[in-house]
């Protein structure tokens, strides 16, 4: 097997990865309370999955495909798990097919690393669908939308899940200094804590989460300034409409400002993308 057709089979096994991340989490926030800290540990061995599959295809001299993935909304908890059960399943499926057809041993041993992970995480999906009580039900149910709240909150997420691509992708192509303060992985691991305060937020007005990329074109890349504009927006409307939302959107605030302050020239190292990137923070 060629290099391409190996950088194709882990892209796939990253975009299976990611949309495992992006179920199990939205199912975590809306319908599952009784075991959503245990889907989102779940969500959290997925992420790491999708690192060592993307640092991979960086070893290769391939990119990491990032691109934005759908969920298919859950009404309840049985039905969420029903799912997440499925998609073990697949996942189980894709990767020991690609073990067969994969020669290079780092590469299998890697992916059958992941597959022993992935079998546990369907051996926990099919204990809580086993203890799944009748009576559960979801605690957001007959909880109606406040569709202003809720459109701020949404658009804030849609920004947030912007923002945890772009570092993900950055940490993955790029190379990689001795800085001080943060680098892009841990950038990427604070706006996933942001995304996940407001869609926990957005999730208790009754809300489904929208993975939607913020800005017109819908690519991972995009200027960090317009999602701290957004913040800013919302927080003057959340100070006159809505005083509950203030405390975590000045906390997030603080956390963008934080960023665009620390954010440093890097050079790309993958295909077209070798180039010199200036990023400067704006006062």
């Amino acid at each position: 097997m060629d290099r391409t057709a190996l950088v194709k089979l882990l892209n796939a096994d990253i975009r299976g990865e990611h949309d495992a991340v992006v179920h199990y989490l939205t199912h975590a926030w809306t319908v599952a309370e009784v075991y959503g800290t245990q889907i989102e540990a779940i969500a959290r061995d997925e992420m790491r999955h999708l690192k060592w599959l993307a640092h991979t295809v960086v070893s290769l001299r391939g990119i990491p495909d990032l691109s934005p993935r759908e969920v298919i909304p859950a009404c309840d908890l049985e039905t969420a798990v029903t799912q997440d059960i499925a998609a073990e399943n697949e996942a189980i499926a894709q990767y020991e097919d690609h073990i067969r057809q994969i020669l290079d041993t780092k590469v299998k041993d890697l992916l059958r690393r992941i597959v022993l992970d992935e079998k546990d995480h369907r051996r926990q999906f099919e204990d809580m669908l086993a203890r799944i009580d009748d009576n559960v039900t979801n605690p957001n149910e007959g909880a109606a939308p406040v569709a202003e709240v809720a459109q701020n909150l949404q658009r804030l997420l849609s920004y947030e899940y912007r923002q945890v691509l772009e570092f993900l992708f950055r940490y993955f192509v790029e190379i990689h200094g001795q800085t001080a303060g943060m680098g892009d992985e841990d950038r990427a691991i604070e706006e996933m804590k942001h995304l996940g305060w407001v869609a926990e937020s957005l999730a208790a007005l009754g809300s489904t989460p929208s993975w939607q990329l913020a800005g017109n074109n819908g690519t991972v890349i995009g200027d960090q300034t317009d999602e701290l504009n957004e913040y800013e927006r919302v927080l003057q409307w959340a100070q006159r409409e809505n005083p509950k939302m203030v405390p975590m959107l000045r906390r997030i605030i603080g956390h963008e400002q934080y960023q665009s302050l620390t954010l440093h020239t890097r050079l790309w190292t993958v295909g077209s993308l070798k180039q010199t990137v200036s990023h400067e923070g704006k006062d």
